[in-house]
């Protein structure tokens, strides 16, 4: 059985003015040469609670600032736990001979936008991607934050 990570690590006190944007970075196994891991990305500051825009204005931001992305899939899916999200699926080319594909997923849950972001090979994306689905699958925030 894998150890549940909670990030329970600290508390600190925020003056006006400041918002917690954390991010965590899970590292994950290589595989043929590529170095995989998982970001997580809160976002406390959400200005509304509209999903497809949040998702939209992200993948938007990535795509228009890397040269070389496709979008090879954006939907909209219901996590097992029962939390809409959007999932994108995006190919990148960065050098010749070298195809990345990022899987990015979003969601909302209580006014607190979620963005995991995960970076594969062709290959890996079938095997490692797996385990990356079923660690975004049993997310669970912790609404005591």
């Amino acid at each position: 059985m894998a150890d549940e990570n909670t990030n329970n690590r600290f508390r600190m006190s925020l003056p006006e003015g400041w918002a917690d944007q954390s991010t965590y970075i899970f590292d994950g196994p290589e595989s043929g040469g590529f170095k995989h891991n998982l970001t997580l990305v809160i976002d406390n500051a959400l200005p509304e609670d509209d999903l497809d825009l949040f998702a939209q204005e992200r993948i938007d931001a990535v795509v228009g600032a890397t040269p070389g992305m496709e979008i090879l899939k954006q939907e909209k899916k219901n996590l097992p736990n029962g939390n809409e999200a959007v999932e994108a699926v995006i190919k990148w080319i960065p050098v010749d001979d070298k195809i990345i594909f990022v899987k990015k997923v979003y969601l909302i849950v209580d006014g607190v936008g979620f963005t995991f972001s995960a970076e594969f090979t062709k290959q890996t994306i079938k095997t490692i991607g797996l385990q990356v689905d079923e660690m975004i699958n049993g997310f669970s925030p912790d609404p005591t934050g």
